[in-house]
């Protein structure tokens, strides 16, 4: 990967197996605590739970933002796809 100090990753884990998957996101953590700078695109909420920060967005469009938990209570739901689909049906 070099050095780089942002990463633009489209659905990186698409395709792999549990167990590579789960490597993949031990190496982005990894990557994050080096002070390295991710985006990822997922349309797997449980992946996007492992993320800081989440940007919602629903046919082009800004949904909302904000750490998982955040989402989770402004919507007062349990998991986040739940929360999505509040938050993509009020938008």
């Amino acid at each position: 990967l070099g050095e780089p100090e942002l990463l633009i990753l489209d659905e990186p884990t698409v395709g792999l197996d549990p167990v590579l998957r789960k490597d993949l996101w031990q190496t982005f953590h990894s990557l994050a605590e080096q002070g390295k700078t991710l985006l990822v695109s997922t349309h797997v909420m449980d992946e996007a739970a492992r993320c800081d920060e989440l940007v919602l967005m629903r046919e082009g469009r800004l949904v909302a933002s904000g750490p998982p938990r955040e989402l989770l209570d402004r919507t007062q739901s349990d998991d986040l796809e739940q929360a999505f689909l509040a938050l993509a049906e009020a938008a």
